[in-house]
Formats: C-alpha cells, sequence, structure tokens
C-alpha cells in the first residue's frame, strides 16, 4: 500500500516538472459576471485513467459566485481539487461544497494548486484534441466550454 502512494506521489511530481510555458488560449467565454479564459487540459500518458484541466475565472460582478460542478463527456467523473504539499507529501482533494469566486476577483486554476480534475478518462487526452466541458456556476449557471488539450514541456515557469 505504502508503495502505492509512492508511486501516486512520484508520478505527480512527475508532471509537476513537465510544466508548460505557452498560454494555452487566449479566447474568453463570458456568462453573467463570470469571465473564463487561459483555459487548457494536459495531454495525457496511455492507460492514465485521470487527466487535469487548468483555467482563470473572474468574476466581474458585485457579488461572489461558486463553481459547483462540472461534467464533460470525455470524463466520466470531473471534480474540481485542490493540490497541497504538507509535510512533504503531497495531497489532493475535491473542493467541497464548490470554488466561491469572490466578487471583483480572478481564481486561478493552475498547476501545482486548483484544477479540474477529469476522472474514469476511457480515452487518454491527446495533444491537439479538443474537449467539451460544462461548468456550473451557482448564480451563472452551466457555461460550456472548450478545453484545448497540449502537452506539457520542461524548463517552464507554469503552464500560463
Amino acid at each position: 500500500m505504502r508503495t502505492f502512494f509512492f508511486s501516486i506521489a512520484a508520478a505527480c511530481g512527475l508532471a509537476l516538472a513537465t510544466l508548460s510555458t505557452g498560454l494555452a488560449h487566449d479566447g474568453m467565454t463570458r456568462a453573467g459576471d463570470i469571465e473564463i479564459t487561459h483555459v487548457w487540459a494536459r495531454a495525457m500518458l496511455p492507460n492514465q485513467p485521470a487527466g487535469a484541466g487548468y483555467l482563470y475565472v473572474t468574476n466581474t460582478g458585485s457579488e461572489p459566485d461558486s463553481l459547483v460542478g462540472a461534467s464533460s463527456p470525455a470524463a466520466g467523473r470531473v471534480e474540481i481539487h485542490a493540490m497541497q504539499v504538507i509535510n512533504d507529501v503531497m495531497t489532493m482533494r475535491p473542493v467541497e461544497g464548490g470554488l466561491e469566486i469572490a466578487a471583483d476577483t480572478t481564481v486561478k486554476l493552475e498547476p501545482g494548486g486548483l484544477h479540474v480534475m477529469f476522472m474514469d478518462v476511457a480515452e487518454p487526452f491527446k495533444d491537439g484534441d479538443h474537449l467539451q466541458v460544462t461548468l456550473e456556476f451557482e448564480r451563472a449557471g452551466n457555461v460550456d466550454v472548450t478545453f484545448p488539450v497540449r502537452k506539457a514541456h520542461g524548463g517552464g515557469h507554469g503552464d500560463h
């Protein structure tokens, strides 16, 4: 069991070590007061059952909103996750109760922190693919977003 957790931690460390430097998506999707930019998903290895996606969410309004869910035909389940390193141990957990987007604030879902987690993926994401994802906001409602898939490149300062 311990070997399994070390293997997962090593795989996640490898993923973090291969961050890309390019901007993935220059477009913007808007729904009500919510603006979604910098959208992309990481290409996956063969037989990898889960993948990650990233984006910036800006609330231009005067009231908070929350990202409460997501879905995609590309995955059996989609969740918003937070990744942290505590006492040299990487942990990844779903964000419970929704991710609050305060008024006049941008929340960045990016490698090494908050991210969209695609689970039970039947076909690994390949560079050049485009994933259709529906993000569910408490106030703004459902927002359809296309996640372009990009492969990771080493030596960068992040994937944005």
